[in-house]
């Protein structure tokens, strides 16, 4: 077998590649991109033993290749998170969407249903797991279920472990840390997110490009945050789009900092910063719920 790392990925192969991972997962790679997704692809070489990314690429779109495929689109998805990242999101469920929906009686007549949608590695939703789990402490006990997907299969993997490190948690503060992780006995390193945070979330593999998004419920709140910057303005659109369908009346829907819904024809208003609220009204598709 050739030495892999004298492998180049010409241009004319980065450029298909780029339209396949566009068309399969929305995702757009730029030219600036191009020595990360060689090197990230190189290792998929490797693991197939295939040559050339040609022939790896003729492989992937091959009736063969499914799998592949869904390993291409893992390989070069970034999963950059953090437990409690743009707190103030946080901030604004507790002080305003928690008393409003207790007092509406979700939670009590029904579950309150909470979407993260792109949760990578689970530090999203565990987070919210925890300040669920802290609101009941001082509240009247509200019911509720996290459903969390990511198009990572191996970052879905490790989110359903709960299994993190000294560093991962540091943002947790120490009086949450006590209540809601478990150090291993045989590493110290080895935190794991308690039964009783863990019980509350449920992991599912979902890609946006996908024809229907094949659901359990509606939402009350939607996550999606540091997803839509991989996706171009028609793509950022349908998707936003269809995550208002999937909320209830009047839901909220939280995107990144750096993310906007500017310029797009969605039925969203602006209640914060990145934070939006579902308007009284049709939606555009419909969401099949199972």
């Amino acid at each position: 077998m050739r030495d892999l790392h004298q492998q180049k990925l010409s241009m004319e192969d980065f450029n298909r590649l780029a339209r396949l991972v566009c068309q399969t997962a929305g995702i757009n790679f730029t030219v600036a991109k191009h020595a990360m997704v060689e090197g990230r692809v190189r290792k998929r070489l490797k693991a197939t033993s295939i040559e050339t990314y040609k022939e790896y690429l003729d492989y992937v779109v091959s009736a063969q290749g499914g799998d592949e495929a869904i390993r291409l689109i893992d390989c070069l998805t970034t999963n950059k998170t953090n437990f409690f990242r743009e707190s103030q999101h946080f901030d604004y469920m507790i002080d305003h969407l928690l008393p409003r929906l207790a007092e509406e009686g979700v939670g009590r007549h029904r579950p309150l249903r909470i979407w993260s949608a792109g949760c990578s590695s689970g530090e999203e939703p565990y987070t919210l797991a925890m300040i669920l789990e802290e609101w009941n402490q001082h509240h009247a006990v509200m019911d509720f279920e996290i459903h969390a997907t990511d198009i990572s299969l191996s970052a879905l993997k490790k989110a359903s472990l709960a299994i993190y490190t000294e560093q991962d948690v540091k943002p947790i503060s120490l009086a949450l840390r006590r209540k809601y992780l478990l150090r291993s006995l045989a590493d110290e390193n080895v935190i794991k997110i308690a039964p009783r945070v863990k019980k509350h979330v449920s992991f599912a593999r979902l890609n946006f490009q996908d024809a229907d998004y094949v659901l359990p419920s509606s939402f009350d709140i939607i996550f999606c945050r540091n997803v839509l910057i991989y996706f171009n303005k028609d793509v950022v659109e349908r998707v936003i789009n269809r995550l208002c369908v999937a909320l209830v009346a009047q839901g909220s829907l939280f995107l990144g900092h750096s993310e906007s819904i500017h310029g797009l024809n969605v039925p969203l208003d602006t209640v914060s910063p990145t934070t939006y609220q579902k308007r009284l009204g049709r939606t555009k598709l419909r969401v099949e719920a199972q």
